[in-house]
């Protein structure tokens, strides 16, 4: 027999049991009155719970010196009762189709919980007490022969277990906290059972018993699950998503058009997009049809919010279909991480915890697990990105013109840069006022035609801003799809010492690398013409590389290798 201990069950939960040779017993800890137990489950509040559900509302002492309220009741109780100097309001639920009580709360004139009470039974099951603050003070569990009090503090903006009171068979222990008592209720249910083969816990801690035990994350049994089916799987699909054929999503459809030399059959989502849980699985329904257990999904992140991208890996992994995210940005490490409607932190870190493999920049993997507390699985490092444009690339001629691709926004003291330097880029001086003769405006073109026209001189690659640390520290890690454009233009680049690239450009001999901007001018100064068409030599060798797409090729075939040598626990 197998034990898991969670929280509660749930779909991955399910499926993983379904896949197992021999019976499974989950033991869970949740409290809600409303949740239903499986017939395999055995759940450490089932005390409370009762068949007959609710109390008669004249049973509630508390209506002999309240008065009904008549006017309208907004929100989702039934009605409510107020004392008599109107400074508390106790609201009322009723269960579905009858007149019993099931639950009350009582607020302040601020609306603010004071007490929150389930009924079961014709008595009290449940009782929350908070304080001014909305903080719980004591959690009471109520049954026929048992009761819980949990204490809490709140201490530094966060909330503290202080303790537990545990009355069973008229004795009373105590305990420093209720992860205490869970565990030992957890060791005796274990005892209780025979042939315990394996104790899986389930987003808990792991115990100190004699039966083999381990610790999944949530994925983890989904991960094991699709994982078997990719090595079972005969004849299996390789899909890729594909972007609109729009200029900004260039690095996306370059890995595509890679994918698809490989085999992989490309799938392109409807726009404009819904950022609600149905639309996401309606899509995947339609565009993902033929999807089946065993299949390899490149999911190139990020596309949509979190939120939906985590509906997205649930619908192919409740399939046992594996998917790997092939990771472009990260702003979990990007920027000051801020919530908002489409974008909450805990949503992306378990997002990028669940993706069965992932294919980035290895520079990343580092700052992620220590910044954003994310582990991320089967880790592929990627080269630098590829740049697909269909002539052979050439190297640039000589000349000490000096061209950057993108937006100035990044730059710092653009007044203090005291070289020529032509920028080309989309709304490259919009909310920017340039006092500088040497900065000249380039305008705009398509990359893959912009590619064409740089034919020499060099290409700056300037991300890093002294005043902005999340951009400072983001380029010590990424690899900038600018200097991929200048690779496929042949042309040698120029870079910040302190960024990832300067390593691939220093090993290569493909540019220059400079500590700031006002090393420039002296550092192109030095450089003969022979040196130049050296670098610019290499810089077409590389650039022919990425121009026909060999560092996706690379990462993906390493990806399959990777998934079909992994072993399941």
């Amino acid at each position: 027999m197998k034990i898991i201990i969670a929280e509660k069950m749930n779909k991955e939960i399910e499926q993983w049991e379904l896949k197992q040779d021999e019976p499974v017993t989950v033991i869970t800890w949740i409290s809600d009155l409303n949740y239903q137990l499986a017939t395999n489950e055995i759940n450490l509040y089932n005390f409370t719970r009762s068949k007959n559900i609710g109390i008669a509302i004249t049973e509630l002492p508390w209506t002999q010196y309240h008065v009904l309220n008549y006017r309208s009741v907004p929100g989702n109780h039934q009605f409510e009762f107020k004392n008599f100097d109107q400074d508390l309001t106790v609201k009322i639920y009723l269960a579905e189709h009858t007149h019993q009580v099931v639950k009350t709360e009582t607020v302040d004139k601020k609306d603010q919980n004071i007490k929150v009470v389930f009924y079961a039974n014709n008595q009290v099951t449940q009782r929350f007490d908070y304080d001014a603050n909305k903080r719980p003070l004591v959690s009471h569990f109520i049954g026929t022969d048992k009761q819980i009090e949990v204490y809490w503090q709140g201490r530094q903006n966060k909330l503290v277990n202080t303790g537990m009171s545990l009355l069973e068979d008229g004795q009373e222990k105590f305990y420093n906290n209720y992860w205490d008592w869970h565990f030992e209720a957890f060791k005796k249910i274990i005892n209780s059972l025979e042939d315990v083969s394996e104790v899986i816990s389930y987003e808990a801690p792991t115990m100190n018993i004699s039966v083999p035990n381990r610790r999944v994350v949530r994925g983890e049994l989904f991960h094991e699950l699709v994982v078997s089916a990719f090595k079972q799987a005969q004849g299996r699909t390789k899909w890729m998503l594909q972007f609109e054929n729009k200029n900004f999503w260039k690095p996306r459809n370059d890995v595509a058009l890679a994918a698809s030399e490989l085999g992989y059959r490309l799938v392109n989502l409807d726009v404009p997009y819904v950022d609600e849980a149905h639309w996401i699985k309606d899509q995947l329904t339609k565009h993902f049809e033929h999807v089946r257990p065993g299949d390899l999904v490149i999911w190139q992140y990020p596309k949509y919010s979190p939120a939906l991208e985590l509906s997205m890996l649930q619908w192919f992994h409740e399939r046992q279909v594996t998917v790997a995210a092939f990771i472009h940005d990260v702003t979990l490490v990007r920027e000051r991480i801020t919530a908002s409607d489409h974008y909450q932190p805990e949503d992306d870190k378990q997002l990028l915890s669940q993706f069965d493999a992932n294919i980035l920049p290895l520079n990343f993997v580092e700052p992620l697990a220590d910044i954003a507390e994310v582990n991320l699985q089967n880790i592929v490092p990627l080269a630098p990105y590829d740049f697909r444009i269909s002539e052979t690339v050439t190297p640039a001629t000589y000349s000490q013109n000096i061209f950057y691709a993108g937006s100035l926004v990044k730059f710092p003291k653009l007044q203090n840069i005291d070289f020529k330097l032509t920028v080309f880029g989309e709304k490259n001086f919009s909310n920017i006022k340039i006092n500088n003769n040497n900065i000249h405006d380039g305008g705009f073109m398509p990359a893959e035609e912009l590619a064409k026209q740089l034919n020499n001189g060099y290409g700056l690659i300037w991300d890093e801003d002294v005043d902005n640390e999340y951009r400072q520290r983001y380029t010590k890690w990424n690899w900038p799809y600018k200097f991929s454009l200048y690779m496929a233009s042949g042309l040698p680049v120029i870079a910040w010492q302190g960024s990832a690239i300067a390593e691939v450009i220093k090993l290569g001999n493909l540019g220059l690398v400079v500590n700031s901007l006002s090393d420039v001018s002296d550092a192109i100064a030095d450089v003969t013409v022979e040196d130049f068409n050296i670098m610019a030599q290499n810089a077409a060798m590389f650039g022919n590389k990425l121009a026909n797409g060999e560092s996706t090729k690379a990462a993906l075939k390493a990806l399959e290798d990777k998934l079909a040598a992994l072993t399941i626990n």
